[in-house]
């Protein structure tokens, strides 16, 4: 068995189907005893792979099963949130259950499986191979995944496709106009209406639209200058006409660099209160409370009222 394996184990993501084993001369019987011995996972109904050394992640774990459906569906295309992932795009609060891949394939009706839904694809649908794996081309991607899982989480896989240059607005708002009258075709419009590349992290993202939707005028990644034209700092979000800058800390933001980082941030911090600035500072766990934001935002602006806007000069 070892030498058949072996031979399974070069298959694209390490993911195999029946039908691939039969090949090399492997049974259904064959799968289940190399199973239980721990040499090979059993994915879904007629999908296996071979084990990693370490634990996948959520994103990755999906596109391993979205690989095997793919192989048993040689006419499929990935879209929603299984192209997201494959393109490499942020699936906002899918992380712990992405739930079942989704794929399109020319059928007349949706099909249901344990582990997979293939709906019909549409005329307009574009496609492209990412990574070895057939899926829908970035703005149909887009586009899709807005109209299924909200505004929010389109706009910040959005925002990171602007911002990669892995797609032009003009071809995502061209994109959108296939599925206007569409239900939940608003989650689009608003994707659309909010998406900023200039945005460097799902964080950002979600911070400027929570803000940007309560009222508050905010502009991302602002460069600010001390009196002599020289250089203090590039923050995450600045709120237009006030004295008032936003970060927002990723859990790993500092990680890499170590005690000098958090030196060097509080440095940076301290030349812009030096200036004046009022910096209010978000947590990764603050963003799932956008009571909160706002209200600590509003805060910040009542308390720079009557200070000079030295960013927008």
């Amino acid at each position: 068995m070892d030498a058949e394996i072996k031979w399974l184990a070069e298959s694209p993501d390490g993911v195999f189907t029946t039908a691939d084993a039969r090949a090399v001369g492997l049974s259904p019987f064959d799968l289940v005893r190399i199973c239980r011995r721990g040499h090979l996972v059993h994915l879904a109904r007629g999908i296996y792979a071979v084990p990693t050394a370490e634990p996948l992640s959520a994103e990755q774990a999906h596109r391993r099963l979205a690989a095997g459906v793919c192989r048993l569906y040689p006419d499929a295309v990935l879209t929603h949130h299984s192209a997201v992932v494959v393109h490499g795009l942020p699936v906002f609060d899918l992380e712990a259950g992405l739930g079942r891949v989704l794929l399109a394939r020319p059928v007349s009706m949706e099909r249901l499986a344990q582990q997979w839904i293939i709906r019909p694809r549409p005329m307009w649908l574009g496609s492209c191979s990412e990574r070895g794996l057939p899926t829908s081309d970035v703005a149909s991607t887009l586009v899709m995944h807005a109209l299924e899982h909200g505004a929010m989480a389109g706009v910040v896989a959005l925002d990171r496709a602007l911002h990669q240059g892995a797609v032009q607005l003009t071809e995502v708002e061209t994109t959108a106009g296939n599925v206007a009258g569409w239900p939940r075709s608003h989650r689009v419009r608003t994707m659309l209406a909010y998406a900023d590349g200039s945005s460097e992290s799902v964080g950002e993202s979600r911070l400027r639209v929570d803000l940007s939707v309560a009222g508050i005028d905010v502009e991302p990644q602002v460069v600010i200058h001390d009196d002599d034209g020289r250089f203090v700092a590039r923050v995450d979000l600045a709120v237009r006409g006030s004295k008032v800058v936003i970060e927002c800390d990723g859990a790993v933001k500092y990680a890499d660099g170590g005690p000098e980082a958090l030196m060097a941030e509080k440095r940076r911090e301290d030349a812009l209160r030096r200036l004046g600035y009022i910096v209010v500072r978000f947590a990764w766990a603050d963003l799932y409370r956008p009571r909160l934001l706002v209200t600590r935002v509003r805060d910040a602006m009542a308390a720079s009222l009557g200070k000079v806007d030295l960013h927008s000069a």
